[in-house]
């Protein structure tokens, strides 16, 4: 009880100084506040250790795939990609997901997909007409056949699917940028595979970048050549 009322100090001292100071940094802060209200009573290391449990439980699902796209910003260059970094990692993952749905589906039964989506207006407007690019032209490295609709836009708040997907970008960041490989190992085995070769998850980075994934990436070339 103690920790939790000084917390609570600490927070409204914090949004008073904020509120005189910065009113965007304010705004933000008092949303990632409202958000983390109920596990003020957690210490950090329960806090983790709930996450663990969860990354535990996902990496033994033998069903879940990961995709994701990780994009170093600094060596991203928008105007030689003729993209901004968001729509990159949208079309790789669509892409790969059409892929996978692809590679599962039969003559006699073909495997459709849906995309859950966070919502977000300015990102839902932005997502739902790629998508609706993709279908028609299709995306840089394959045709879209197998995902139906546009993106449904849920409240991750009330959602726990998006929910996990949240955990899953944060074992990625936390790893690749600060090397924290707790989360990471346990949920990267779930990254999508062909032919035992990791192909479901990429990091958009320097050519010489010896993180597990363009490690991952590099014997993926190899192995499928």
């Amino acid at each position: 009880m103690q920790s939790y009322r000084m917390v609570m100090q600490y927070r409204t001292k914090e949004l008073y100084r904020l509120q005189r100071a910065d009113n965007r940094q304010y705004k933000q802060t008092k949303k990632n506040f409202r958000k983390t209200y109920p596990y003020i009573h957690l210490t950090r290391e329960e806090r983790y250790e709930i996450i663990k449990k969860i990354a535990e439980v996902v990496s033994q699902w033998r069903f879940a795939r990961v995709f994701a796209e990780c994009v170093d910003k600094v060596h991203f260059d928008p105007a030689r990609r003729l993209r901004t970094v968001d729509e990159q990692a949208f079309e790789q993952v669509v892409s790969r997901f059409e892929h996978f749905l692809h590679a599962i589906s039969t003559p006699d039964n073909k495997i459709y997909g849906l995309l859950i989506h966070d919502n977000n207006e300015t990102v839902a407007r932005r997502h739902t007409v790629l998508m609706k690019r993709f279908h028609q032209r299709g995306t840089l490295w394959t045709d879209v056949n197998h995902i139906i609709e546009t993106p449904l836009f849920v409240d991750s708040e009330l959602t726990s699917m998006v929910q996990i997907a949240d955990m899953v970008a944060y074992a990625l960041r936390r790893y690749l940028e600060n090397g924290e490989s707790g989360l990471f190992d346990l949920i990267f085995t779930r990254a999508d595979k062909r032919q035992g070769a990791v192909v479901g998850v990429r990091h958009f980075t320097h050519n010489q970048c010896r993180c597990q994934i363009c490690e991952a990436h590099r014997t993926n070339k190899e192995k499928l050549v």
